[in-house]
């Protein structure tokens, strides 16, 4: 009897034993991390303001209107000019943050906002009125592109990094992760107020977000599609306008008056105007490749012109009728590209070696204006580019040409000059 006693009392030991280890077995003591997203807070960027005179930094474009010109400076906003006869008196500078291009249409002002569509009613500029903000406009890029996306979150907003936090706890075979759920409350809307040091360079127009925008017809704004495609914005004059978007492609019906642009697998678009009647598209490959896309307005189907430059990135490019070619700036020397009689491909590039720092081009009937440090003319022909003179003291990042008047923008201010005869520029007082 006692052998038996001792026999029971040694299994209960034994399935006690058991019973802890299928307990314990599976029990563990862990640390584990989460990183959650920072968004940006906008509130401070989106706050659109008429200031006081600030100093140029970087003019970067002209547009005028029947009372205003409008000079964009780069990721600053837009100074504002008062028409008087032949000169103009500074009006005002409207402080938009991360600018990188505008379009007027009347007196609306559409700009971007870093990448937010926004529309500015500037019948008055001295008293804007913010009409409509079309929110990531300029960060909606899909199919193969999303990498053209500063990262976001829809409804959240823009992400500008991380921030990581450890939770300790046990976990068992029925829970084998740790409950999340206290610091999702925590740190699921962390912001911030600044922007990370990567996102713009010395060079903006090649940091994202990528965008251009064009006037086409009376109230047309276009802008870059989802992928391949125009993002064609209207908004009727009025407070009481509606904003809207047509997304239109090779297949749609209408398309538009000219093709949609074309996103290349290596390259990404660095500015986009419209000039010669065609819609030129300049962009810039990983590889310090460039290329640039005219684009001219055909009925029948769509034509787009492709110049590539395995060298270097265009600054600026003019067509010149006269003589089917294209007039390109390399940043060092002026090219011309000829277009082939029977395609849409180029016959011929040429590079004049003609030393040069200018940023912009523009003919004048049958000469070919450079603009930058100082201001040259040349009377071009098959195989050479002659000087005709140079003006030293004249200089500007950007122009605009309306008939004989040539509007100059420097860090200075804005400039007029009769172009009436080109070996006799005259500034015009």
């Amino acid at each position: 009897m006692k052998q038996l006693s001792c026999l029971f009392l040694l299994l209960v030991l034994l399935g006690c034993e058991d019973n802890f280890e299928d307990t314990h077995r599976y029990s563990k003591l862990i640390t584990s991390s989460k990183d959650y997203p920072i968004y940006l807070d906008m509130m401070e960027i989106d706050d659109i303001q008429v200031r006081e005179n600030p100093t140029f930094i970087s003019p970067f474009k002209i547009l005028s209107n029947d009372n205003y010109y409008f000079v964009g400076d780069m990721l600053k906003g837009v100074h504002v000019y008062e028409k008087e006869a032949s000169r103009a008196n500074y009006l005002c500078f409207i402080e938009c943050r991360y600018i990188k291009d505008f379009e007027l249409a009347d007196n609306l002002l559409f700009c971007n906002n870093l990448v937010d569509m926004v529309v500015i009613d500037v019948n008055n500029p001295m008293k804007i009125h913010i009409l409509h903000r079309q929110k990531n406009h300029f960060n909606s890029f899909s199919g193969y592109k999303e990498c053209w996306n500063i990262p976001y979150e829809n409804e959240k907003g823009l992400i500008v990094g991380t921030e990581r936090h450890e939770l300790t706890g046990t976990v068992t075979e029925e829970q084998p992760n740790l409950d999340f759920s206290e610091y999702d409350q925590l740190y699921g809307n962390l912001t911030s107020k600044v922007i990370p040091d990567n996102w713009f360079s010395d060079h903006p127009e090649y940091d994202k977000p990528y965008l251009g925008m064009i006037k086409l017809g009376t109230d047309e704004i276009y802008t870059y599609g989802t992928y391949n495609s125009w993002a064609i914005c209207t908004y009727p004059s009025g407070e009481l306008g509606v904003f809207k978007v047509r997304e239109v492609d090779l297949w749609t019906e209408p398309r538009g008056n000219y093709a949609p642009p074309y996103y290349y697998s290596d390259a990404f678009p660095v500015r986009m105007f419209f000039e010669d009647d065609m819609v030129y598209i300049l962009g810039a490959a990983y590889n310090n490749s460039g290329y640039c896309d005219c684009i001219t307005y055909n009925k029948d189907y769509p034509l787009t012109y492709h110049l590539y430059f395995p060298n270097f990135r265009p600054l600026d490019i003019t067509y010149m009728q006269t003589m089917q070619a294209f007039f390109v700036l390399s940043g060092q020397s002026i090219w011309v590209a000829y277009k082939s009689s029977d395609s849409v491909y180029m016959e011929r590039y040429i590079d004049y070696e003609i030393q040069t720092d200018a940023t912009s081009i523009f003919n004048v009937g049958n000469n070919v204006v450079t603009l930058g440090n100082h201001l040259s003319v040349y009377s071009p022909s098959e195989n050479q580019l002659k000087l005709v003179k140079e003006y030293p003291e004249i200089s500007g990042t950007c122009y605009s040409k309306v008939e004989d008047v040539l509007t100059i923008a420097n860090t200075q201010g804005i400039f007029f000059y009769d172009i009436t005869d080109l070996e006799n520029i005259q500034l015009i007082p």
